[in-house]
């Protein structure tokens, strides 16, 4: 069995740099933006940067004056706020003073779209990648196998919701970062792997609140990471500091809930703007009503946004918390892991808004995500030991599959609505075979559209090839071989059609119609074309309509068959 003493395995560490390099240009490369969507999510918090980085204020009054209405907004005393926790809006305060003051003095004007990338990047894509680079380590320190190491990274931060919600600047992903990079320290110093400091403690603490600064449904991780804390530390000084730590983001918050709704203890969910959101966050705690199997199917094992299906890998965390909870030396640690995890599900399936709305995969049990890849981790190790072709084959199989569940929709297009139930075949398919193609790093040298996205896709294709080379070179054919068998057998359910599915069509119309940067996919290259031309035949005007009736797009191809254009 593997301990913590005896998993050391520094050559694993030789992988961290080239799989930090592909994060690096899987984040950077792609801003699947859409501004059409006005998405709540992610602009509400932006709201509140402009403000607080121009006017030192809580409230998004000017930036709602400014740039129009948007959802997520609560109303009280007569001002505008953000109803969401304030720690990514924090994040983003420094990247956007920089930008509108240098944009100021070089007489830059102002771009509403540059700002946000900006923020997306220094407030999110940034410390993502930092917690990259300490979660490889940490990982590689706890496995013999290099495999196992590689795959559960790459699964992790390039084949789950982590990585389209790393991208944008909400709070999924930077909590999960937060929350298990509090772990991490924990662990450490429980195992004797780092020395229990008093400024550790301090980052700890900082860290176990951090999980609900960030996101508030991370009070059902920062709960049990103080419990685990106290255990670890022990002694009074190291508890007081871990505590101290603690305090200073709770202070910032309470503090900004006490200007915005008049009480620290009181979140602005009670006020939403929206009267449908409102009366619903009025239902139980908060919108908490209780756990039905519904939601529990929907968040978990739903082929087209559950956890499970969307990074498969994260399927051997199970047995791995058995075998953790086994081990008398890690049993306090799966405990702790334990807890967040079933906390957590337990916290949003009694939501009455547990999908969270257009979204990609499971997205407020994105914390959960690493807290299950240390498990995993440790799961695939033990196999490596017993079937090691076994283990390399699934693990690399499941991995494939994670890059596309989810790596796909991530950088495509993250803002599925509920209408959309086999994600890849019934608007994936749609985007790639058309042509369709978010903004990316491409557009610096004057290039769009579909083919702007390869090497996106080599940059998977080498993480594959990355978590292959990670295998003993004896058993690296045929582990390939293995892993071939298990994606095809894990993407049998993200591909098969579901009955009585409703409103697809009209999903897709929607997404295509509003799909930015326009202009630059195959039905409006062949529109402009045929626009161009004095009369066109009758088999050009029934390929475009052909085009438009694939995107659900009925009364722009039946106008295009009689050749209105």
């Amino acid at each position: 069995m593997t301990t913590p003493s005896d998993a050391t395995q520094p050559s694993a560490l030789r992988w961290r740099l080239p799989a930090l390099a592909l994060c690096t240009f899987a984040y950077l490369y792609v801003f699947p933006y859409q501004a059409s969507l006005n998405n709540p999510n992610e602009n509400v918090r932006f709201y509140m940067t402009a403000s607080l980085a121009e006017l030192g204020r809580y409230d998004i009054d000017m930036p709602r004056e400014r740039w129009g209405w948007v959802n997520d907004g609560a109303v009280h005393g007569g001002h505008f706020w953000s109803v969401k926790a304030p720690g990514t809006t924090f994040s983003g305060v420094p990247g956007y003073f920089v930008y509108d003051k240098l944009s100021r003095a070089l007489g830059h004007a102002f771009d509403r779209t540059e700002a946000l990338w900006v923020c997306r990047v220094t407030g999110c894509v940034l410390p993502t990648l930092v917690f990259a680079f300490y979660f490889f380590g940490w990982l590689s320190r706890h496995a013999r196998h290099g495999v196992a190491v590689v795959t559960v990274f790459v699964s992790t931060l390039l084949g789950s919701l982590l990585y389209g919600y790393g991208m944008m600047f909400v709070s999924h992903t930077t909590s999960a970062a937060v929350s298990f990079a509090t772990f991490m320290v924990l662990y450490s110093i429980r195992h004797a792997e780092r020395e229990p400091t008093v400024g550790a403690a301090v980052l700890a603490g900082l860290g176990c609140a951090g999980a609900t600064f960030f996101e508030y449904p991370g009070l059902a991780c920062s709960l049990p990471l103080a419990i685990y804390g106290a255990y670890v530390l022990r002694k009074p000084r190291l508890i007081a500091a871990f505590a101290l730590g603690g305090v200073m983001p709770a202070l910032v918050m309470m503090h900004f809930q006490w200007r915005a709704f008049g009480s620290p203890f009181t979140p602005g969910h009670l006020f939403v703007e929206n009267a449908s959101f409102r009366a619903a966050h009025h239902q139980g705690l908060y919108g908490a009503v209780g756990p039905s199997a519904a939601a529990l199917y929907g968040l978990l094992v739903d082929p087209g946004a559950g956890l499970f299906p969307m990074t498969p890998l994260l399927l051997f965390a199970l047995p791995g918390l058995y075998r953790l909870l086994r081990d008398p030396a890690r049993r306090a640690d799966a405990i702790a892991v334990l807890a967040i995890v079933l906390l957590s599900v337990l916290a949003i399936s009694s939501m009455n808004n547990w999908r969270g709305g257009w979204t990609v995969g499971a997205r407020y049990l994105a914390l959960c995500i690493p807290f299950l890849a240390w498990p995993a981790l440790v799961e695939l190790d033990a196999l490596a030991d017993r079937l090691p072709l076994m283990a390399a084959g699934s693990a690399i199989g499941a991995t494939a599959v994670g890059l596309v569940a989810s790596g796909i929709p991530s950088a495509y297009y993250p803002h599925l609505p509920p209408e959309i139930t086999r994600p890849l075949p019934q608007v994936y398919r749609v985007l790639i075979e058309h042509g369709y193609a978010p903004m990316n790093a491409a557009a610096l040298f004057g290039a769009y559209g579909g083919a702007t996205m390869l090497p996106l896709l080599l940059g998977a294709l080498v993480a594959l090839g990355l978590c292959i080379a990670s295998v003993p070179l004896a058993l690296r054919s045929r582990a390939s071989g293995v892993a071939v068998v298990c994606a095809l057998v894990l993407s049998i359910p993200l591909f098969m059609p579901m009955k009585h599915a409703r409103g697809v069509p009209e999903a897709v119309a929607f997404i295509t119609r509003r799909f930015w940067p326009a202009g630059h996919d195959a039905v409006a290259r062949l529109r402009d074309t045929l626009k161009a031309e004095a009369s066109p035949s009758a088999d050009q005007l029934a390929r475009l309509a052909a085009l438009y009736r694939e995107e659900g797009r009925l009364p722009e191809a039946e106008r295009a068959q009689r050749g209105k254009l």
